[in-house]
């Protein structure tokens, strides 16, 4: 019979098996897109700056690539700057979302993103964070960091808007 030894130490950063939410920025990110593609360009031209449907997508994909990039990386890596990286990533995706359904409750016109914002970023964005505590894979001060970097990129997509 051959027994093999149990580790009881505990680690100190999650598993590999348990690092796939790196991954949920990128694929919030992917759905939401989805969704606001058809139609975001023409309501933010009708609520905002002009925007086209090219336009959007052109700049949109380097992101979503740059976003699943710093997911990648920091499942892989566990470094520091990509966790915290990712972390700000998601959080904007909650933020994002608070922005969408804002608008289309003071517009009373449907903010093509609100769907996926409501269903999918938000609840992403909570099961991330709860899910980055539990397995203690950033400090409360770099979650802060990210919480900040997180509202900055927020305010920048917002502003951009505005061009």
């Amino acid at each position: 019979m051959i027994t093999l030894p149990i580790s009881t130490a505990r680690p100190t950063r999650a598993q590999p098996q348990a690092e796939w939410p790196f991954l949920l920025p990128y694929a919030v990110y992917v759905v939401h897109t989805l969704e606001e593609l058809p139609g975001f360009a023409a309501w933010a031209s009708a609520h905002f700056g002009p925007e086209t449907t090219g336009a959007f997508a052109a700049y949109h994909i380097p992101l979503i690539l740059l976003v699943g990039l710093t997911g990648w990386r920091a499942m892989r890596t566990g470094g520091r700057v990509w966790v915290v990286l990712a972390t700000a990533f998601q959080i904007q995706f909650g933020l994002n979302a608070l922005f969408h359904l804002t608008v289309w409750a003071g517009t009373g016109d449907y903010s093509p993103g609100a769907v996926t914002g409501a269903t999918v970023s938000i609840p992403a964005t909570v099961y991330y964070l709860v899910w980055a505590r539990r397995h203690r894979i950033a400090t409360g001060r770099q979650v802060a960091a990210a919480a900040v970097i997180g509202a900055l990129i927020a305010a920048a997509t917002i502003g951009f808007l505005f061009l």
